[in-house]
């Protein structure tokens, strides 16, 4: 079947009806297809044929007298099944009633008394049609505008939302830096005041006391500043990567050998399980060391006095596979989905009055990310937690 517009015309008299369709036919040409029914039930039968078949009706146009169903009750049901086909109904004896309940009912285009001038079918029909596809095209006009502004308004909110969070991240750095800058200068400020002011009294070891505190405390803002820098570049898409084939094993035992002296002082043990010589992987070197030292660093900083920390180095096929497992409390079901955020603030604190940014993890991930390669945690409240990280052996593609 056409898939052209169809014109579907109802009339129970064959010699009018073959009649309506010549003369629709003259004024349509053949951009439309004429379909006739002799009687309303049939006039139902066709218009569901054609719908099924995804055929475009614009009009139809029914005689009012009609044997089991008059014009006006098959122009209501036709306006049910598909309302924005245009109604014409043909009448010589329809009454102002019949007239008035199928413009309210269906919608009526118009009514033409019979017998009809030649040229005012053509007109009203013409008019029809043009009047059903201008409608048509406003009606997908309306639309399109609709779904433009609602595809605007959704941008102009996800940019909202940026801008929210943007605000509210920078009002969390300005609290970091009043807060974790702040501090540490002025315990700085305050010793060398208290040094110079005492500078020919003080004993030589106070003195030295003092400027181990000023040395720990100008570490704190360095690492601060160093990880609010790294925060920056990442954020900036400008972070350099250079992806090699790289043995990391000789990274993982020197962060070992470094962090094992500052795990003594909290009495920590650390312990290195590995089996093979070498653990190549396809990473940038540079990143794997700053992501690892950052990691071991958490565990022992998180970790209890007296405790173990086992850094686990595996590899198979497809890629090395470094676990990093400490005896801390764990995490809450709470803290998890925070765990990789900036800015974060968790339930655990630092066991040896260690500092935190709260942006030690945010960097792992992305720096992590940026080499194509995982990296997630596993943890039970109150069972320790195991950061793992998981680079590709081969080139990423």
């Amino acid at each position: 079947m056409t898939n052209k517009p169809t014109i579907l015309c109802v009339e129970d008299e064959r010699i009018i009806l073959e009649r309506l369709k010549d003369e629709l036919k003259e004024a349509l040409g053949d951009e439309y297809i004429v379909e006739t029914a002799e009687s309303a039930q049939e006039a139902l039968e066709v218009l569901t044929e054609l719908l099924e078949d995804d055929v475009e009706i614009p009009l139809v146009i029914s005689d009012y007298i009609m044997p089991h169903m008059k014009g006006d009750e098959l122009l209501q049901r036709i306006h049910t099944i598909n309302p924005k086909t245009l109604k014409i109904m043909l009448t010589a004896q329809a009454s102002l009633e019949a007239i008035t309940h199928v413009v309210n009912y269906a919608k009526l285009y118009r009514y033409i008394a019979k017998p009809w001038e030649p040229e005012d079918l053509k007109m009203t029909v013409t008019e029809a049609v043009r009047s059903y596809f201008q409608e048509k095209k406003l009606a997908q006009f309306y639309a399109d505008l609709e779904t433009k502004i609602a595809e605007r308004t959704l941008e102009l909110n996800e940019k909202n939302e940026a801008l929210i969070q943007l605000n509210q991240e920078k009002n969390e750095l300005l609290g970091v830096v009043a807060h974790d800058l702040k501090n540490p200068l002025a315990a700085i400020q305050n010793t060398t005041e208290l040094i110079l002011s005492s500078l020919g009294e003080m004993p030589q070891e106070e003195i030295t006391e003092w400027l181990v505190m000023i040395n720990q405390g100008s570490r704190q803002m360095f690492d601060l500043i160093n990880n609010l820098l790294d925060v920056n570049v990442i954020e900036s898409g400008k972070i350099s990567v250079s992806l090699n084939q790289v043995n990391i094993l000789p990274t993982i035992q020197s962060l070992i050998t470094d962090y094992t002296e500052r795990a003594k002082v909290k009495n920590i043990t650390m312990n290195f399980q590995y089996k093979d010589s070498s653990y190549y992987a396809y990473v940038d070197n540079q990143l794997v060391h700053q992501v690892l030292d950052n990691l071991i660093s958490n565990a022992v900083k998180y970790s209890p006095l007296g405790k173990n920390i086992t850094i686990r180095l595996g590899q198979n096929e497809q890629q090395v596979r470094c676990e990093i497992q400490d005896e801390g409390p764990g995490l809450s079901n709470e803290d998890k989905p925070k765990l990789f955020c900036k800015f974060s603030r968790l339930t655990a604190q630092p066991t040896g009055s260690e500092h935190s940014t709260g942006l030690g993890l945010f960097i792992v991930k992305k720096l992590v990310e940026t080499m194509n390669c995982k990296v997630w945690c596993e943890s039970q409240l109150g069972q320790g937690s195991t950061f793992v990280v998981a680079f590709h052996k081969g080139s990423f593609k």
